[in-house]
């Protein structure tokens, strides 16, 4: 895969997560966005550089079954179809979209 085209698939993933997040509510992205400030020093950014730091961080705030559909829905909006619904699946889907290799 291209630099760029990994470059617009990480930006696309951003771009997606921030639409869900605010098609939840007024409240979810802020929020998402202050914890990751706080706890990680990053921003919503790292949902396409780091799409495990990311999960774990969406894991922390809404837990185990709130991250699955969070990310199952990113997933579905990203036309990504995983042949298992695993947090390692998911994760590894993500990381080869956004251009990271074979998602290891």
């Amino acid at each position: 895969m291209s630099e760029l085209k990994a470059e617009l698939n990480r930006a696309l993933v951003v771009a997606t997560v921030k639409e869900l997040l605010t098609q939840l509510g007024p409240h979810f992205l802020p929020t998402v966005e202050a914890y990751l400030r706080a706890k990680y020093n990053s921003t919503i950014d790292i949902a396409g550089e780091d799409p495990a730091l990311f999960y774990r961080a969406i894991e922390e705030l809404f837990g185990e079954f709130g991250a699955a559909m969070f990310f199952y829905n990113l997933l579905m909006e990203l036309h990504l179809k995983p042949d298992r619904r695993n947090k390692e699946t998911v994760i590894a889907l993500l990381k080869k979209f956004a251009g990271m290799g074979d998602g290891e």
